[in-house]
């Protein structure tokens, strides 16, 4: 699915004509979208007149495998001309003050996301694959999730994902991350832009990502970075036609023995036409060697020229030319040549093989194609890119000169350095670049798409711990021979409290953890983000094992002291991290900070929610970005932000434990929050793992709250006789080998 589809249809003396459109992602796609006899959904390209496609269009469109989503020319004006690239297009870009955020388009733009997928239910079935590509239909994957829940669905941004603080000025910032999380699996050109992603998921939504994954609902979504290639075959065949070397005589004559510079752009504002053109006047003012040296061509494709925002730029452009013409040419010859045109194919690559230098300055790009396709048209692995480090294809192309194209003096002396490198050198250079880029093209793109998406999902739903299910688990804690209990205690165990010192243990908590205990062959164990001293004064008495500070030390069942795991650790952290939550405190009334053994913690329960939510977010975030060469990690946990050495997680304190009990063959795990969910991963995949709430998680089993935690537990101990326990030291000698046994 894409905004327009990859054909030009026109009427023509014999009817509707059609012809499939060149491109990278057009050649790319069609391959495995004919292969699997799929469909491409899309606009066609001009205006309907009422709610259908003309007829004889989609006759035409459906011989190649197409089907039209018919749009009116309001909704073109309001959702592509306003919404997209009045409003996305610049603020994606980095252009926040050209971005209109116009409530009227964004309704458009709504309306037609749900026209596309309302078209594309009408033909897909639940075990299709569906590919939807670029920001004109952000909404898309979640109204298709919304219709079909095992559909599975690919979602890919051609244009930059910005840093958070960007993005989060959108209006409907929610409204669109939630749209994209419809996806199995979303791509984006860089791991930059996967970043910003993750960023605005956990400042927007809350979300957090683990392993280049997030959980939503259930489901987890996949995170990738996956550059689009282009057909660099296709590009190298043409580049040594004999039509493109007859085209590349005729221009070599033209330049009559001066090296030439060329740019290739839309004219469009990100792409930085008029920054390039004052680069090179200040190329032409220092080297007045070269002007009659160097030919610079500059070709503009004209778009969206009814926009006066872009008729404004195709006159700055020119008048630039004019001006800089003006001052450094002469009768015989300008500098520069200007074509405001979109050139064939054949010109096209004849201009990529006359070039010395290509100068590639985006002001900002999610990728650029025309680096590439510079690239692969260099057969004799001769030639220079100039590339702007704000292009997505700066993330891949290393062995380009890097220019900041924004400063126009590092760009001139860039350029002087390109045209006086030494052939070895360039040579060297472009060797690399066109192995890449051949190595990585557009077809190993699709390739790999296809594959992630056709791939089946491990998707674990939480189920409701009742009935049958229930059933099933008091029966296997029956059957065993011995058992061992994972237990979070804090909204868990017990329900949340305004004030955390006051969760002190109710006497059903005290009495059921002692039932428990008291049974024989049967191990508890409670995984705590509290400390030792308070873990031990609440729940030392019933006798179960404890684990302080997610995992920090552990004190196996009838043991008197904890043993270490992150002993030593660097400390130096504790002050700066101290002064940052200090500064929380003061702007969030009703927050306050917990000093740990081996953490420092945010609580902010009794805090004003809202501005203490907002806060959280912005706290983790920042931390996370400041501390992220430190051996720290920070745990946001229930109306908690903690920070803590790496190795301190629940995870780890699972697999710690497992290893010293082994022969367990009855194991239930069960934790609240997102720092218990280290613990469920953990564990084998036959253990009980119960969330308690509701909530995205690895669990496989899920209970309302705490009471009913309680009582389930509280059950359990009842339906076994109390015998005296067998093996008491055993977990002790494994944790800690200077233990007597």
């Amino acid at each position: 699915m894409s905004n327009r589809l990859p054909v030009k249809v026109r009427r023509g003396s014999k009817g509707v004509e059609s012809e499939l459109s060149a491109g990278g992602l057009a050649s790319g796609l069609s391959a495995p979208h004919r292969q699997s006899g799929g469909l491409w959904i899309g606009w066609p390209g001009y205006p309907s007149s009422g709610d259908r496609v003309d007829s004889a269009v989609a006759a035409a469109l459906s011989q190649m495998g197409m089907v039209g989503v018919p749009l009116s020319r309001h909704q073109i004006d309001l959702f592509y001309r306003g919404a997209a690239n009045a409003c996305i297009w610049p603020l994606f870009h980095y252009f926040t003050c050209r971005a209109e955020f116009n409530t009227t388009h964004w309704q458009a733009y709504r309306d037609v996301n749900h026209l596309f997928a309302d078209v594309a239910l009408a033909h897909i079935q639940p075990t299709d694959i569906v590919f939807v590509q670029d920001y004109h239909l952000f909404l898309v994957p979640a109204l298709l999730r919304r219709a079909l829940p095992e559909l599975r669905i690919g979602f890919f941004l051609h244009i930059p994902f910005p840093s958070s603080e960007v993005f989060r000025i959108f209006p409907w910032r929610q409204e669109l991350l939630e749209g994209m999380l419809g996806a199995d699996v979303i791509g984006f050109h860089t791991l930059d832009y996967v970043r910003h992603f993750q960023t605005a998921l956990l400042a927007v939504l809350g979300y957090e990502t683990r392993s280049g994954a997030v959980e939503v609902g259930g489901r987890e979504v996949q995170l990738a970075a996956m550059p689009l290639g282009i057909d660099a075959a296709a590009f190298e065949e043409r580049a040594g036609s004999p039509e493109v070397e007859r085209e590349l005589r005729k221009m070599a004559e033209a330049a009559a023995g001066r090296k030439v510079v060329l740019g290739v752009d839309r004219l469009d504002y990100t792409k930085g036409i008029p920054q390039r053109l004052l680069a090179i006047e200040k190329f032409l003012r220092q080297h007045p060697e070269s002007r009659d040296r160097v030919m610079f061509i500059q070709v503009a494709v004209p778009t969206r020229e009814e926009v006066q925002t872009y008729r404004e730029l195709k006159r700055e452009v020119e008048e630039l030319v004019g001006r800089i013409n003006g001052a450094y040419g002469s009768v015989e010859m300008v500098p520069i040549h200007y074509l405001c045109a979109s050139l064939p194919p054949t010109r096209l690559s004849a201009l990529y093989r006359l070039a010395d230098v290509a100068l590639v300055t985006p002001l900002r790009d999610g990728l650029n194609l025309i680096a590439k396709e510079y690239v692969a048209s260099r057969v004799n692995d001769d030639g220079v890119l100039v590339l702007s480090e704000f292009a997505g294809a700066a993330w891949e192309l290393g062995e380009a000169l890097m220019v900041n194209p924004y400063d126009a003096d590092a760009v001139a002396a860039t350029l002087s350095h390109a045209l006086s490198l030494a052939p070895e050198e360039a040579a060297r250079r472009m060797a690399s670049l066109r192995a890449r880029v051949k190595g990585v093209d557009v077809h190993r793109w699709v390739g790999r798409w296809m594959n992630t998406l056709a791939r089946p999902r491990e998707v674990r739903h939480a189920v409701s711990l009742r009935g049958e299910e229930r059933a099933r688990l008091v029966a296997a804690w029956q059957a065993a021979r011995r058992r061992l209990l994972l237990l979070d205690y804090d909204g868990t165990l017990r329900q949340f409290v305004d004030v955390p010192e006051e969760a002190t243990p109710t006497p059903e908590i005290l009495s059921t953890l002692s039932a428990l205990c008291k049974l024989p062959e049967t191990r508890v164990y409670i995984l705590s983000g509290r400390s030792a001293l308070v873990l031990d004064e609440w729940l030392g008495a019933t006798g179960v094992g404890l684990s302080a500070e997610h995992g920090a030390t552990v004190r196996p069942p009838g043991e008197k002291s904890f043993q270490e795991f992150i002993r030593g650790a660097d400390q130096s952290w504790r002050a700066p991290i101290r002064e940052i939550l200090t500064l929380a405190v003061e702007r969030v009334p009703g927050s306050r900070i917990e000093e740990k053994d081996y953490g420092l913690a945010w609580h902010y329960r009794q805090a004003e929610e809202q501005l203490a939510a907002r806060h959280a977010r912005q706290l983790g975030n920042h931390i996370s970005e400041a501390f992220s060469n430190a051996p720290l990690k920070v745990l946001r946990g229930h109306k908690v932000i903690e920070v803590c050495p790496v190795g301190n997680d629940k995870g780890t304190a699972a697999a710690i434990i497992l290893k010293a009990e082994r022969g367990a063959d009855f194991l239930l795990a069960a934790g609240d929050d997102v720092t218990d969910e280290d613990m469920f991963r953990r564990v084998p995949p036959e253990a009980f793992t119960i969330r308690v709430g509701a909530g995205p998680t690895a669990a496989r089993y899920f209970v309302p709250g705490p009471e009913e935690m309680l009582r389930l537990l509280a059950d359990l101990a009842k339906g076994s006789a109390a015998e005296p326990r067998k093996g008491a030291t055993r977990a002790a000698s494994a944790l800690n080998p200077s233990a007597p046994s």
